[in-house]
């Protein structure tokens, strides 16, 4: 791996995990001491970054994290609900039955002990499953960059509207319908799943503005 998608990879994963918030001024030097790398990389890396809407470059100011407004809660989900019902209806019945069934008994273990982190990337597992299948290339690269700005979204309005039992229920009416081989049934419930989290998203981010 070189050295500029080390950097990459390492920025973005802190990012898209909150693990840098929104707002957050990044720091040129600080970067390149903690991640072992030269200026180079780092400014490369940014530079992709931002066009990933993941970060701003402000003259004389520095690097930021790029805010979450509600128009990119609205717009992220405009985006999936258009796609993913739509993947379902067309590739569903092209996902490994044994594929769902383990990620069924993974989630069915999940508990409220179980760490938020973790209940967090089976969350996100369901979803890229299902895209996986997706044969549209375009319709792949677009989920990628909307499931990281998601990802965002997910942690930062769960930490105030605790969704994830409910989410947990959801998913596992998508899986059931989709081994049932009712495809319709199963695009249905990923677009009430994806109104329900739009609606959750949204409220939880207008009482506590980012």
């Amino acid at each position: 791996m070189s050295l500029t998608k080390k950097a990459y990879a390492a920025i973005k994963a802190k990012i898209v995990n909150c693990e840098y918030m929104p707002d957050t001024f990044l720091n040129e030097l600080a970067l390149m001491k903690e991640l072992g790398v030269s200026r180079t990389p780092i400014r490369e890396a940014v530079s992709r970054l931002e066009q990933e809407n993941l970060v701003r470059i402000v003259p004389k100011k520095g690097i930021i994290v790029r805010n979450l407004t509600l128009s990119d809660v609205k717009d992220v989900y405009q985006v999936r609900a258009l796609l993913e019902p739509h993947i379902i209806r067309l590739w569903g019945a092209r996902v490994r039955s044994e594929t769902l069934m383990e990620y069924q008994e993974k989630l069915r273990q999940t508990s409220r002990e179980t760490p938020e982190w973790e209940r967090y990337l089976i969350d996100n597992e369901l979803h890229r499953i299902i895209s996986d299948r997706c044969e549209n290339q375009y319709f792949v690269q677009l989920l990628d960059k909307v499931y990281d700005q998601n990802h965002r979204i997910r942690i930062l309005s769960g930490k105030l509207h605790r969704r994830l039992e409910d989410t947990r229920t959801e998913h596992l009416l998508i899986v059931e319908r989709i081994l049932a081989g009712d495809s319709e049934g199963a695009a249905k419930a990923m677009e009430v799943h994806l109104e329900y989290s739009r609606k959750a998203a949204l409220e939880s981010l207008t009482q506590s503005p980012l």
